[in-house]
């Protein structure tokens, strides 16, 4: 089984606090954003991401890690 890597999101999430983003689905860019879920996403599709990986950024600086 092959190994994942981290991703260091920290540079583009950055303007993004207290919102929801939809990432592209190598996570490596922004491709929509909004104050709602269905915001976010509504963007991503009108850019043409097809199953993007959506999340919300809490307003937290510094290092933190998300989990369940």
């Amino acid at each position: 089984m092959a190994q994942t890597q981290p991703i260091d999101l920290t540079v583009i999430l950055e303007p993004y606090l207290n919102k929801w983003v939809a990432l592209s689905t190598d996570q490596t860019m922004v491709v929509g954003s909004g104050d709602t879920l269905t915001q976010a996403l509504q963007e991503a599709q009108r850019k043409g991401a097809e199953q993007p990986v959506i999340m919300f950024v809490p307003g937290i600086s510094g290092p933190h890690a998300l989990g369940a």
